[in-house]
């Protein structure tokens, strides 16, 4: 066990106290995030607490499969509301992030906010003044590996079910890719197997998350592929690039461009690839790497950004094309041995 039975008796004395509870996702929300924020939900409503999930933005098309996924309240359609829930929380959860600010348009309520916070998270730099009480394990596959461990040590444990096993699952599957990386501890796939004994339908859920693509979606990716795939073989290094026009061609929907970052890295003798996206006055980035090579220290230093080491994400505030020319000069400078 990663975290001390002193941190359980205090997470289960504050859920106990607790009467209304919300349980916050991330801004562009993954399935690490909502995975493990739903599978808790299912916990906290058997136990007939008043307990609600809020988001920044709506989740892609491809996890809204996903059991309870239609209650959750996105602050994009319904702002006073989430303001709502989170100023008469008296226990907030931070699901899959390590900071308010994690949380775009979130942030002011969640720093206003009087309640408890409990952060379930897997990311470097936790915000420790903000939080009451942290499980904070970067070294862990997934949020919601740690969440399953968090179960399996509490008295929470009794309500495992079905569905809870299958939102676990699909955030661990997810933010391994599929067990292809950030997965080297048996432990990972010892949890996999337990959520399997709970009736998880491995095959099932992978197809629904990967194999469930709108025509949108597969177009979007292979014209990025075709048209906006950059490659700098000296630098062992990948970039695409999308306007909002080009996005907006293809849909401009949440989920759109996941997992387009892996196509760049997968190129043979890339080991660092970004994908960058043009959203109103501001240029999102995800950066994959392969190796000794550590993203979360470049998305930290140049794009304000973070995450973990082969894993992160960054924004400009500079115009794509601007944001674009700075990478590149990155590029160049870059010293990436690919092994």
């Amino acid at each position: 066990m990663i975290f001390t039975q002193e941190d359980i008796s205090q997470l289960e004395h504050i859920i106990a106290q607790a009467t209304n509870i919300v349980l916050v996702n991330h801004a562009n929300p993954d399935a690490d995030t909502v995975g493990s924020a739903l599978a808790l939900q299912n916990v906290l409503l058997q136990m007939d607490k008043n307990v609600s999930v809020v988001g920044p933005n709506s989740i892609p098309d491809f996890m809204q499969w996903m059991p309870g996924q239609e209650n959750i309240v996105i602050h994009d359609e319904a702002g006073k509301k989430v303001n709502k829930l989170i100023a008469e929380a008296d226990l907030l959860f931070a699901m899959d992030f390590n900071a308010p600010h994690r949380t775009a348009n979130l942030e002011k309520a969640l720093l206003e906010a009087q309640a408890k916070k409990v952060l379930i998270d897997h990311h470097l730099f936790p915000d420790k003044d903000y939080f009451d009480l942290m499980f904070s394990f970067p070294n862990m596959s997934s949020t919601s590996e740690l969440l399953f461990d968090i179960f399996r040590a509490s008295s929470l444990k009794q309500y495992i079910n079905q569905t809870i096993a299958t939102h676990i699952f699909v955030g661990l599957m997810t933010d391994t890719g599929s067990f292809a990386y950030s997965c080297n501890q048996p432990e990972t796939f010892e949890t996999a197997a337990a959520l399997i004994r709970y009736g998880v339908d491995v095959k099932r859920t992978h197809d629904l998350i990967y194999n469930n693509n709108s025509v949108d979606r597969l177009r979007a990716l292979g014209y990025s592929l075709s048209e906006k795939l950059k490659v700098f073989p000296e630098h062992h290094a990948a970039y695409i690039s999308l306007s909002s026009e080009e996005i907006y061609r293809y849909g401009d929907r949440e989920g759109l461009t996941e997992g387009m970052v892996n196509y760049a890295l997968s190129i043979r003798g890339v080991c660092f690839a970004a994908l960058l996206t043009e959203k109103g006055d501001k240029i999102k980035i995800s950066f994959r790497s392969k190796g000794d090579f550590s993203v979360n220290d470049f998305a930290r230093k140049f794009f304000q950004g973070g995450g973990h080491h082969n894993a992160a994400g960054g924004k400009s505030h500079l115009s794509l094309e601007k944001t674009i020319e700075k990478l590149e000069q990155l590029i160049y400078k870059l010293n990436i041995e690919c092994q």
